[in-house]
């Protein structure tokens, strides 16, 4: 039913899309946002859409969003953003009392960043003007595109370096929903050896997907994500706890590093320069023979994460974050064969 209520408004109204000028967005008085996308590209643009706020503080806003991702929304946007989210496969209820809240507001633009559903589509065609976000090809940074599509300026690159001292507690992000971007096939017990190594005192906590949580049964705290409202929340109450987060290219990394936490961030196919934001406290660490390459092969078997391990990953610092001359997208062949 909500599908098919998708579908016939987007079939309707679809040709009223089009670009939001500068005059347009200096003309509104209220902006919506729809946030429906992976969890990574939520917390990027969650960031931007903090610096698009206040870059208009004048204005009054709206975000829409999943229940998993409400928790995070609040704390990096605030209390004067007005936030609402609903599950569509589960209260349609929910859902007409948006409706009927973006109604009565009389939104004057909407923006969906990294949407490419119809759920997020469907919701910002409720304001006066909407742009559909378009920016998903490609290998510039990540925020940058968000940046783009929102008319947000970008930041100079700032690396913001810090040591390991007085680290008492620890979360550890492995998994990332692409294969290829995780740690598997003994790497997980090496970084558990070498962190015991480094920090023998230090309470450490493993955050998995449901799917893991078996193989890393009985190894210290584990914390097991879900997509509700509750979990999310109670995820961020324990990133904020801790004084150090190591972390796969995944959502937790961006979270953690738009909290001010001090951040590894373990690269495999990926670029930090594409990944991370201009200003970061991530400390990224990856084979130093990938510099300047965004591999695109979709292996099962990450080498280049492997060749990591090999020695000690957590002093294995990616030096310089600017975007290197000449990157290249490998779509073929892995450049490690």
């Amino acid at each position: 039913m909500i599908n098919f209520l998708f579908k016939r408004r987007l079939q309707k109204i679809r040709n009223q899309e089009g670009g939001i000028t500068p005059q347009d967005l200096a003309a509104a008085r209220k902006v919506l946002f729809a946030l429906f996308c992976r969890y990574g590209d939520a917390i990027i643009s969650l960031s931007v859409i903090s610096d698009f706020i206040k870059k208009y503080p004048d204005k009054q806003y709206f975000l829409v969003t999943s229940h998993q991702m409400y928790p995070y929304a609040r704390r990096l946007l605030g209390e004067e953003v007005t936030i609402r989210s609903f599950n569509r496969r589960r209260n349609p209820i929910k859902l007409w009392k948006i409706i009927a809240l973006l109604k009565k507001e009389k939104i004057d633009v909407g923006f969906n960043p990294w949407g490419s559903g119809e759920d997020s589509q469907f919701i910002i065609t409720y304001a006066d003007k909407f742009s559909f976000y378009k920016g998903f090809q490609g290998i510039s940074n990540l925020y940058d595109r968000v940046r783009d599509y929102l008319g947000v300026e970008k930041k100079d690159r700032v690396l913001l370096d810090w040591d390991l001292d007085r680290v008492r507690r620890i979360v550890i992000c492995p998994f990332s929903t692409a294969l290829a971007k995780s740690l598997v096939n003994g790497d997980l017990e090496k970084l558990r050896q070498q962190v015991r190594e480094k920090f023998p005192d230090a309470e450490i906590t493993w955050a998995v997907p449901p799917a893991a949580a078996q193989e890393l049964k009985g190894r210290e705290k584990m914390f097991v994500f879900g997509k509700t409202r509750s979990a999310s929340a109670a995820f961020l109450n324990l990133l904020e706890g801790a004084d150090l987060v190591i972390s796969v290219d995944a959502g937790p990394m961006h979270l953690a590093d738009k909290l001010g936490l001090r951040t590894i961030g373990i690269f495999g196919p990926t670029t930090p320069q594409g990944v991370l934001d201009r200003a970061t406290r991530v400390v990224a660490v990856r084979d130093e023979t990938l510099a300047g390459f965004f591999c695109g092969v979709k292996c099962r078997d990450p080498r280049c994460i492997h060749r990591l391990f090999q020695g000690d990953v957590l002093e294995r610092r990616v030096k310089d974050y600017s975007a290197p001359p000449g990157e290249v997208w490998e779509r073929q062949e892995c450049r490690l064969t």
